[in-house]
């Protein structure tokens, strides 16, 4: 087998920042390209008159489904056991990781996009939330060591890059 067909344990933990470092870019392209052109067309509306029903509902669908993704990759998590090589660990933490910033990135969308349909800042600063949030949840070697409760051999060689 050649290297490309079974990737080591840092291969996989450099794959996995640069999947964080594209979701993030994405996730920066779009509400920024949202907020120019609504910015752009002069309809930014201030969140001080009434409350529209997207202000309760972005934050509500942002909360379940950052904290759904983050219950399930909990339960994955559980299932590793001691005996799993580390690149299977590893694939575990990245399939949890890119669940978590998928629900993050798709909630941070919702919220760009219903700011460019009703044009209240409210909406953009929940997106710009969710983006910090994808930054905080960024692939660290020390989270992915608890996370997947790394021997110090294991961690040894994680850090091997």
């Amino acid at each position: 087998m050649s290297k490309i067909d079974n990737p080591s344990a840092p291969q996989i933990f450099k794959s996995t920042v640069i999947v964080h470092l594209s979701v993030c870019a994405l996730t920066a392209i779009v509400v920024g390209t949202l907020y120019t052109l609504k910015s752009q067309a002069g309809e930014i509306a201030s969140s001080e008159v009434g409350l529209d029903a997207f202000e309760l509902l972005v934050p509500v669908i942002s909360l379940l489904s950052g904290f759904g993704a983050y219950y399930v990759g909990k339960q994955k998590f559980k299932k590793i056991k001691d005996t799993d090589t580390l690149a299977s660990k590893l694939d575990v933490f990245r399939s949890n990781s890119i669940i978590l910033w998928a629900a993050l990135e798709g909630s941070a969308f919702f919220a760009a996009i219903t700011f460019y349909l009703s044009g209240r800042t409210n909406l953009l600063l929940y997106a710009l939330m969710l983006g910090v949030l994808l930054i905080y949840f960024r692939p660290l070697k020390a989270r992915a060591a608890e996370d997947l409760n790394l021997s110090p051999d294991e961690i040894e060689e994680l850090d091997e890059s």
